[in-house]
Parts: structure tokens; C-alpha cells; sequence
């Protein structure tokens, strides 16, 4: 048992001796100066503009192989070149206790230096709003990665009586854990993940990032309790050296130090497997979806899914955020995969192996990325690419572009390559013309709509024709500007939505991508409006409104919603019919908080789009997207002006808002009984809605996947991520 008192006076002299002499606050300022020169000298700290310590993590382990032998080099080796050893061994103390208060007298001088270094905090949360849930995480990765490094520092002060011998000896013995994780590269398979997995880097890295795993503990608390109790085995050497039995008892000492190992191995594989991880994060950055868990807990451990992701090792500052959301989801998708997911993340620079690599075996390529900067314009290549493959099964996401959920993107090509079964979503052949088509205006091929593009990578996308009745089993349809249609093609939708088909509904009083197809519009001929080609329309539209009320929806085709919330300064100058819904806008419930469709969703973006009210009792209408009360509603001929040459924004409008909040967005869903039915004859089926219903169509246009792309300023909206949600 240890005693209390014993250890206490231990502890005691060690620390008080350290400070003593000036070498204990020269050790302290060296220590202070060359953190904050690596945490805030470089350019990076100030181009990324995010307020953490980035740059000191990626040098903090390398700053402990010099920092943490200086502070265990005096421990023994000064005892036994001063002769105060023997003494000390002769004193009623067990080793046990020498050892313990040694190493706990080492770390409180590093926790010391450690206290001091927190005013950096400071410094961060003057130049901005740091995450303190990150900060906490920082620092409690910097005692444990230092906790552990003292512990094997000990052992080299143990075998000398040199204090700079014990420095070498020391440093020596912290490289192997720090560089470890690096030699995987020169195993392959099961060899590869034991030996990268033995590294202290990525359990220091997770903590650095804001996650609190079990298994970054028990490593590291593995590591000091292995450490010290090689500082016992070789404390003990004294009572066994020259002894008749003293190579049995070295053979004992083999098969207990071989057992504590495999133990402390054991424990840390168990931890990895079993554990739990804890997001620290103030907006739960690293939290994900029970989904996604759920997700990769479904994946075959004799099948793990390999993930390659390449990625620029610096990119602009525009693309920073979503650089360090790619790569701390990918290792959080590591880190609860255990061996069902295995990470290579590659630094990937233009016209290099990696990159030659990256489009050779997975088709990744680079993005050109423009800033600006003092009233300049640079361009760069950036890779943010993920590859993932199981088996003879690949996918990827060539690049991941701001405005679309990481997490979300990751899950889904994780889900096609496990072997998930992908999901059947139709779309209608309506004028909008999302898979493309000749275009008789301006005699051209047009490609058909990104949005398309982007359910083509989770889901099996059909065109549904509604010339005829829907047949087809889909988990999903997706209209889009339903008010085109022909009364046969609209009879033939509200049938397939009468019996509960699931169903996906934007429409748009005022269409921006394409005014002449607004719901007030006459139906435009096979080859456009003149010409040649062109041919009086064989039926008009159909009834819109019919189709709506048995939704128990109300859309009044003319009104066009405006919004005065815009969250970019930068932006103020657009006009009050680019509607921003979204947090901070001060609406009550802007994203519906107990609907899963908007859930953890920020901004969207819906230009001039109209608005929906519920009207049947028996159907229920939830509302999705809110505007603030300081928005109205105008006719569409009001906000446009037409002319020969197409069409302006009416600078002569007025906005005077209305008080009201207009829900833009809704899930209409319930059963209707059918009516009584006549003596003999069989009783009508019920009708079943399970329909969203969007008032916009603009939100999902090419345009705004450019916005996304060129990665304009602060712009990020969500609506892909709203329609992927919707879809599911």
C-alpha cells in the first residue's frame, strides 16, 4: 500500500529543487517563448483567420521530445553523480513511492509551464471567438501527451549518472512513440494499422481537435503506467544484481514487463473498439447523426472500407473551415469505425505522385480556388477529394465544395460502397427539364441539372414520365414546377400522390431560371415561342390549385414572398426577394426544431419564392421554413417588368411588410377517408398524403450549386442539403 505522507515528501523535495536554481523558470520561459512563437509567428495563424492553436499542435510533440527529457534528466541521474541514492534507497521508502513522487514532482513543474502557457487563451479570445470546448480539449491532450513523455524521460535518467547523457538517453526513448505512427507506411495490411495505431500522434491529435475518446486516455495513461513500472523493474536491479538468482529473477521481471505491455495493448484495442468519444465542441462540430453511426456500425469488419482522401496541405482562406470539417469528420468516422474503417489522408500538392495518383485510380482532380487580397486575385489548385472502396465496390466525392454538409456527403458514399441498398428516386418529366434536352431557342444540347447529379451519387435516379400512370415502386418523386404540366400529366401525379406516394413538390411563382414558365404563364410550344420549329402547344396547363387543395395546401401563384433578415453585410445591396431563412434571423422556429428535414441546417436561400398555408384539418401541415414578421408579399407582375428584351427587377416596387411570418416550405401528410359509398358497390379507397411541398424552385438551380462553388466570400447556403433531406 502506498502511504500517503512518504509520497507527499517525495514530491515535495523534487519540486522544490527545481526551482531552486534559475534552470526551472529558464525552462519555463524557453518553454512559454517557444510555444507562442509556434502558435502565433506563423502566416497561417493569421491567413487560415481561425481563432485555435492549430499551428502549435502540429509542433507541440516535437516541442515535448526536447522539453520533456529536460525536465526528467535531474531525476535519478543527479541522485546517483551526487551520491544521495543510496540514502535515499536506504530510507524506509519503497520503490514504489521513490517513483511516484519523482514523476509526480516532474509533472506538476510541466503542469506549472503548462498554467502559464493558458494565456494564449487570452490572446485568442482578443483577436476573436474561440471554441473553448476546443481550447479544453487542446490543452488536456497537451498534459496527457506531456504526462506520458515524462514517464519515459524517467527511464533514461535511470540508466546514467549524466544529466546530459539522461537528455540524449531520454529524447532517444520519446521519438519512438512520437515517430512510430509515421513507419506504418512501410507495412502493409493488418501490420500497417498495429503499427500506425501505436503512435501517441493521432490519439493527441484527436484531442487537440475537440474530441475526448476513451481510447486517447487509456493510451496515454498506458504508456506513463508502462514507464513507470520499467522505472521499478530497473530501481529493483539493485536488490538482484551479482545474486545466485539473479537471472530467474531478470526472467521474471521479462514475463511481468512482457504482461503489463500486452495488458496495456489489450486495453487501449478494447477502448478503440468499445469506447466512447466525447465532442467538447461548443456547435457539437464532431457529433454525428445516430444515422451515420449507425452507418458505419453496419459495416462487415472482414470487409473494412478503405478511405483515401486527398488533400491540399494549404488551401485559401475561403476553403479553410471546410478543409478542418473534411478532415476532423473523416477521423471521427475513423475513430468509431475501429477496424471497420480504415484513413489515409495524403498530402496532395498539383503535379505531384499523389496527385497523379489521385486521378489515375479515383478520377480526383483539383479545383481552382480564386481569392482575393489587397485588390488582388490569386488562383490555386486545391484537392479536397475522397475516395472510398470495399471490395470491388468505389466511390468518391471529387471535391468537397462549401454548402454542402461534409457529414452528410461522407455518409452517403460510405453507404453506396458498403453495399447499402440504394434508394429509387423518380423524377417527373415536367418543362423544367432536369435531365436536359435540345433546346430549339438557341439550338444546343442542355445538360441536365446538377441537383440531378448530386441523387445520382446516393441514390438510383429514374425519369418518370407522367404521360401515363405511375407504376413504377419509388421511395421517392420529385416534381419540379408541377404547374407545367397538362391535366392529363397532373391527373396521372395526383394519383400516384393519392394513394401515399412519396413525393417531393417545388413549384415557383416567379421562376427566375426561366420566367416564361411561371404558373401564370400559358404553356410554351414543343420549339419555343417563333421560328421555324416552332409549334402551337396541343393542351394547356392544368389545374394547379386542384392538385394542391387535395394536398390540404394552399399556394397562391401570384405571390411572390420578400424578406428583410439578410446575414451578409456584404450583400445588403440584393434585392428583398432573395429570401434568407435561417438561424439569427429571429424568427420564431425559422427551421422547424422537431422536424429532422431542416435539423442542423444554417442558412438557405430561396429567391423569389411564394408561400403556403394548411388548408384541410385532416391532413397535417408542418411547417418547415419561416420567414422573420418584416416580410410581405407581392404580385409577381409587380416585381418583374417585362419587356422585348426579357425581363427587370421593377425598381418601383414598394415593401411594406405585413407583421406575418410565411412558411415557405411544408410536409403535408395524413388520411382521408374516401366518401360513403352506395349499397352494393364497393366503398372508395382512403386518400393518403405523404407529400414537402417547396414554394420555390430557384433554391436548386444550377446558379446557386455556382455560388457554392466559386466559394464566393461568407456564402454558404444548405439547400442541396434541405433536398437531400426532403428525399429521404
Amino acid at each position: 500500500m502506498i502511504r500517503g505522507h512518504i509520497l507527499k515528501a517525495v514530491f515535495k523535495r523534487n519540486f522544490a529543487a527545481y526551482f531552486v536554481s534559475p534552470t526551472g523558470y529558464v525552462f519555463i520561459t524557453l518553454f512559454i517563448v517557444a510555444c507562442a512563437i509556434a502558435a502565433f509567428w506563423q502566416n497561417d495563424f493569421f491567413k487560415n483567420n481561425l481563432a485555435n492553436l492549430d499551428q502549435l499542435n502540429w509542433i507541440f510533440p516535437y516541442l515535448l521530445l526536447f522539453f520533456a527529457p529536460t525536465i526528467t534528466m535531474s531525476a535519478w541521474a543527479d541522485e546517483r553523480r551526487q551520491g544521495t541514492d543510496e540514502l535515499l534507497l536506504t530510507l524506509p521508502v519503497r520503490d514504489i513511492e521513490l517513483v511516484l513522487g519523482k514523476y509526480l514532482a516532474a509533472l506538476g513543474i510541466y503542469s506549472v509551464a503548462l498554467a502559464f502557457s493558458l494565456s494564449f487563451v487570452l490572446v485568442l479570445a482578443w483577436l476573436g471567438s474561440p471554441d473553448m470546448g476546443v481550447l479544453f480539449g487542446t490543452y488536456l491532450g497537451y498534459w496527457f501527451f506531456g504526462a506520458a513523455l515524462i514517464a519515459v524521460g524517467m527511464v533514461g535518467s535511470l540508466l546514467t549518472t549524466s544529466a546530459t547523457v539522461a537528455f540524449i538517453l531520454g529524447a532517444v526513448f520519446c521519438i519512438l512513440p512520437i515517430f512510430v505512427g509515421q513507419a506504418a507506411a512501410l507495412f502493409s495490411g493488418p501490420l500497417e494499422r498495429w503499427v500506425a495505431g501505436a503512435g501517441a500522434m493521432e490519439p493527441f491529435r484527436d484531442l487537440a481537435r475537440g474530441v475526448l475518446p476513451l481510447q486517447a486516455i487509456i493510451y496515454f495513461a498506458s504508456l506513463a503506467a508502462v514507464m513507470l513500472y520499467f522505472n521499478l523493474i530497473l530501481l529493483a536491479r539493485r536488490h538482484i544484481a551479482g545474486g545466485p538468482g539473479s537471472g530467474v529473477a531478470w526472467v521474471h521481471f521479462g514475463v511481468r514487463s512482457a504482461g503489463v505491455l500486452v495488458a496495456a495493448i489489450s486495453l487501449t484495442v478494447l477502448a478503440g473498439r468499445y469506447g466512447t468519444r466525447v465532442d467538447l465542441t461548443q456547435e457539437r462540430l464532431h457529433s454525428l447523426a445516430r444515422e451515420t453511426r449507425e452507418l458505419i456500425w453496419k459495416v462487415d469488419p472482414s470487409r473494412p472500407v478503405m478511405i483515401h482522401a486527398y488533400i491540399s496541405p494549404e488551401v485559401p482562406q475561403t476553403v479553410v473551415e471546410t478543409r478542418e470539417n473534411l478532415i476532423a469528420l473523416l477521423r471521427e468516422v475513423a475513430g468509431i469505425g475501429g477496424d471497420r474503417i480504415q484513413l489515409n489522408i495524403v498530402d496532395t500538392e498539383p503535379y505531384s505522385p499523389e496527385a497523379r495518383e489521385a486521378q489515375d485510380k479515383f478520377g480526383i482532380k483539383p479545383e481552382r480556388i480564386t481569392e482575393f487580397e489587397e485588390g488582388r486575385s490569386f488562383s490555386h489548385d486545391v484537392y479536397l477529394g475522397v475516395a472510398m472502396t470495399c471490395g470491388a465496390e468505389d466511390t468518391g466525392i471529387p471535391f468537397v465544395h462549401r454548402g454542402l454538409s461534409v457529414e452528410y456527403e461522407l455518409a452517403r458514399s460510405l453507404g453506396v460502397v458498403a453495399g447499402a441498398r440504394r434508394k429509387k428516386v423518380g423524377i417527373a418529366t415536367t418543362d423544367a427539364k432536369l435531365f436536359g434536352g435540345f433546346n430549339f431557342e438557341n439550338f444546343s444540347q442542355s445538360p441536365s441539372w446538377q441537383i440531378v447529379e448530386e441523387l445520382k451519387k446516393q441514390y438510383d435516379v429514374v425519369e418518370i414520365p407522367l404521360d401515363q400512370p405511375v407504376t413504377e415502386a419509388l421511395d421517392a418523386l420529385l416534381v419540379v414546377m408541377p404547374s407545367s404540366l397538362t391535366q392529363p400529366q397532373m391527373d396521372n401525379l395526383r394519383a400516384y400522390v393519392k394513394k401515399g406516394g412519396p413525393t417531393l413538390l417545388c413549384d415557383d411563382p416567379l421562376p427566375l431560371f426561366n420566367l416564361s414558365m411561371g404558373p401564370t404563364e400559358p404553356k410554351r410550344a414543343p420549339g419555343g415561342r417563333g421560328g421555324m420549329f416552332s409549334q402551337p402547344p396541343q393542351e394547356q396547363k392544368g389545374n394547379i390549385h386542384q392538385l394542391m387543395s387535395e394536398l390540404g395546401v394552399i399556394w397562391p401563384v401570384q405571390d411572390v414572398v420578400w424578406d428583410t433578415f439578410n446575414p451578409y453585410p456584404q450583400y445588403q445591396e440584393l434585392e428583398r426577394e432573395f429570401v434568407f431563412v435561417g438561424q439569427g434571423s429571429g424568427a420564431a422556429e425559422a427551421f422547424n426544431p422537431n422536424d429532422p428535414i431542416p435539423s442542423g441546417l444554417q442558412i438557405l436561400f430561396l429567391p423569389a419564392g411564394g408561400h403556403l398555408t394548411s388548408q384541410n384539418a385532416q391532413i397535417a401541415f408542418t411547417p418547415l421554413l419561416r420567414t422573420t414578421r418584416q416580410s410581405g408579399v407581392l404580385p409577381s407582375g409587380q416585381v418583374i417588368q417585362r419587356g422585348f428584351m426579357g425581363g427587370g427587377w421593377n425598381e418601383a416596387r414598394s415593401h411594406y411588410p405585413s407583421g406575418n411570418h410565411y412558411v415557405m416550405a411544408a410536409r403535408v401528410k395524413g388520411t382521408i377517408p374516401g366518401p360513403p359509398s352506395k349499397e352494393g358497390e364497393t366503398a372508395p379507397s382512403p386518400t393518403t398524403i405523404n407529400a414537402v411541398v417547396v414554394a420555390d424552385v430557384d433554391m436548386i438551380t444550377d446558379w446557386v450549386f455556382d455560388l457554392r462553388k466559386r466559394g464566393m466570400e461568407d456564402l454558404n447556403f444548405d439547400n442541396v442539403t434541405f433536398v437531400l433531406n426532403s428525399v429521404d
